[in-house]
């Protein structure tokens, strides 16, 4: 998203959908010369737009999405074990709960399409189908955590006036006057795992629609994404590099390579992992020190006595009695 905010047209046309819109903000988009609102006051916008007409698609849709809509399709999304499954699930619910009958996700040998349409000669205006394009490009990418970089994009309308403003948003020119909304990217990408949490979904919403306009790749370090697969199996499941490498849909040479470029390693990214699991449930109380021991894998206390005194300098005994909340 450019820095200096969301191109009027955009906004303009959000505002203008509901009718819903107070004298404040028709002052914001009457200013003249203006070319964007700002990404804060964009955001702040949306969520009055969302309030007064009782639709998170602003009246827009095939059939009207009442709030929490979205919260409840996302909460279904953030279980699946890689993103083949979460696209799965976002076509079979849009097609369900949006009026987007006719949603699927289409797979090839190199490439694979998700289409988000309704039934024939229903009308999705433009700025519709531009919010669930913009939200299949972004959403699907903060699941995985990963850069997704579409090979087409396809929008149901003509070419706007203000086309050039797409390029900044999506990272590519659309295809205008498709059958549907589309977007088409590298099979690869399917395998990729979920490595969001319910946690991090809840803070996600918190910050709705925020990170739907303000534009982000979603890339992360090989680190943080090996961090979150060992995190979302459990700390007591002896998890192998190759099964990392594997979830991660690259190889296991390559996965070390990439963490020895980062300062780091497997083992010591695991150990981060065990520890900071262990510090957490010593500072809540409730578990004995063999309890932890046996749900971090460790064979026997005293192994695990000795790691946790190699990890923070002292014993877990003499931690939960300095530490204890």
């Amino acid at each position: 998203m450019p820095a200096n905010g969301v191109a009027i047209q955009f906004v303009r046309a959000a505002v203008d959908s509901t009718g819903t819109a107070g004298p404040d903000v028709r002052r914001t988009l009457a200013g003249p010369g203006a070319t964007h609102v700002g990404c804060a006051r964009t955001v702040e916008m949306m969520r009055d737009l969302w309030r007064s007409s009782g639709d998170e698609l602003l009246r827009l849709g095939p059939r009207p999405i009442p709030p929490g809509t979205f919260r409840m399709i996302s909460l279904g999304l953030i279980h699946a074990p890689d993103l083949r499954a979460a696209l799965g699930r976002l076509t079979e619910f849009a097609s369900i709960t949006t009026g987007f009958t006719r949603s699927r996700l289409v797979v090839g040998h190199t490439t694979c399409r998700v289409e988000i349409a309704a039934e024939p000669g229903v009308h999705v205006p433009q700025l519709a189908a531009e919010i669930v394009l913009a939200l299949v490009h972004r959403f699907p990418a903060w699941l995985v955590a990963r850069r997704i970089t579409p090979s087409r994009l396809e929008l149901p309308f003509p070419e706007p006036a203000h086309s050039d403003a797409y390029v900044p948003v999506f990272g590519r020119m659309p295809v205008f006057g498709a059958p549907a909304v589309s977007i088409s990217f590298d099979a690869h990408h399917l395998t990729a795992p979920v490595v969001r949490e319910e946690a991090d979904l809840l803070r996600y919403l918190s910050r709705w629609p925020a990170d739907l306009i303000n534009h982000r790749d979603y890339a992360t370090t090989t680190a943080a994404r090996v961090r979150a697969v060992l995190e979302r199996g459990g700390p007591g499941e002896r998890t192998r590099a190759d099964d990392v490498a594997a979830r991660l849909s690259i190889s296991p040479q390559h996965m070390r390579r990439l963490l020895r470029q980062e300062g780091t390693s497997f083992q010591r990214i695991r150990e981060e992992v065990l520890r900071d699991v262990a510090v957490a449930s010593l500072e809540r109380g409730g578990e004995s020190v063999e309890q932890i021991s046996w749900r971090l894998g460790f064979s026997e206390p005293s192994a695990f006595r000795r790691a946790f005194t190699r990890w923070v300098g002292s014993p877990p005994g003499e931690y939960r009695t300095r530490h204890t909340v």
